[in-house]
């Protein structure tokens, strides 16, 4: 299952509308469509921080395969969109990834420094 479709099942599943879902990650209705649709494949490292937090999810989830059925469409499209990606990006995003959950615990520490000073 790849990512628009995980996020999709996510949202459907917890019956968030597309313009609640929208709304909470700071983008328009219409640009998650397109996210869910496979229209548009140009999902940023941020927007999907975004998608993680809210949905409590690891960037592994979305990074790895499972092997829930899908419809010959959804695989043919999987395929295409698995030739529109670099070949180190995979990488790339677990490296950033990694980065974003430190900078959540450092940013989460400063917090706890500031509140007990309060």
């Amino acid at each position: 299952m790849n990512i628009e479709i995980k996020i999709k099942t996510l949202r459907e599943k917890q019956h968030i509308s597309q313009s609640e879902l929208a709304f909470e990650l700071g983008i328009s209705q219409g640009t998650l469509h397109n996210i869910e649709s496979g229209i548009s494949r140009k999902i940023d490292f941020l927007l999907m921080s975004k998608v993680r937090r809210f949905f409590n999810k690891d960037f592994e989830y979305f990074l790895n395969e499972d092997h829930s059925p899908v419809s010959d469409e959804q695989i043919n499209h999987h395929q295409n969109s698995i030739n529109d990606i670099p070949e180190n990006f995979i990488e790339e995003f677990r490296k950033l990834a990694e980065r974003n959950q430190a900078n959540e615990i450092i940013i989460e520490e400063l917090k706890n420094q500031i509140n007990s000073k309060i």
